[in-house]
């Protein structure tokens, strides 16, 4: 299982290096033609943005593998090891809860795009929003996979090393 996990996180990071570097080529390949021929595509600033925002949804998942989320547990961390490994449990429900919601209405979202189409690319707009239920999958995975478990490894205050 953790095999299979650490091969989809793979993929999504070499999909992610693709598009940033897919990204940085059409931007390049935009202010040299504006800068040379004195106009743009428009297609390029439309296809980069859509890039952008695949890359942000599936960085994201990857941050749920590294702990790269913003959070504060300062204060959280001060608590018994039990109740703050009851405050790890109510996190990760919460989180839990708001990305199967996410989830689900992405998929809304994404049937009502496929009828939109982008303007300069022509393509339907379902294909952008499809990062979202995409994205909340991954990140419900990796969520489950690397933040649950760290209840396991719940120390006491002493022994974490907090003064």
């Amino acid at each position: 299982m953790k095999h299979l996990l650490e091969r989809l996180n793979s993929g999504i990071s070499n999909v992610l290096f693709l598009f940033l570097a897919a990204m940085v080529l059409l931007i390049f390949f935009q202010v040299v033609s504006r800068v040379i021929f004195g106009s743009s595509f428009p297609w390029i600033e439309e296809l980069a943005r859509y890039l952008m925002i695949w890359v942000t949804f599936l960085g994201a998942s990857i941050a749920f593998k590294t702990g790269s989320h913003v959070g504060i547990d300062f204060f959280v961390q001060k608590f018994r090891p039990s109740v703050y490994k009851g405050i790890l449990v109510a996190a990760f429900l919460a989180t839990a809860a708001f990305l199967l919601i996410l989830f689900v209405q992405g998929i809304h979202i994404v049937s009502q795009a496929m009828v939109q189409q982008s303007s300069a690319l022509q393509v339907p707009m379902g294909y952008v929003y499809l990062v979202i239920p995409v994205s909340a999958l991954f990140m419900i995975i990796n969520l489950a996979a690397y933040t649950f478990p760290l209840t396991d490894h719940v120390e006491s205050t002493e022994e974490r090393g907090n003064v």
